[in-house]
């Protein structure tokens, strides 16, 4: 495993829909396991969108727990930025966000 691989401790897949090339594709959302970086002072959590951004930068906190939260949130605004002439639904078609 290379340093930008991790495990997934938890995974999501969404339809990417872009309406501007007329195609659509799967991402997986994935969320590694926190880790400190500098015991009760830094932790990080690696995060990934593979089929678009791919390996991100690992989000960090003021422990795991804060390190999670801030990455799932992180990926949630960063997935409502996405350009008007692309979507998100569940793999079913059901929209992502709410319209």
């Amino acid at each position: 495993m290379t340093k930008d691989e991790f495990t997934p401790v938890a995974q999501r897949v969404l339809i990417l829909h872009d309406r501007a090339a007329g195609k659509s594709g799967e991402i997986r959302i994935a969320i590694g396991q926190p880790y400190w970086i500098e015991q009760d002072v830094e932790a990080a959590c690696p995060v990934a969108i593979d089929g678009y951004f791919g390996r991100l930068a690992d989000i960090r906190g003021i422990d795991p727990v804060s390190a999670l939260s801030l990455a799932l949130k992180f990926i949630d605004e960063l997935l409502k930025g996405l350009p008007e002439t692309q979507a998100l639904s569940w793999p079913d078609g059901e929209p992502y966000f709410e319209v």
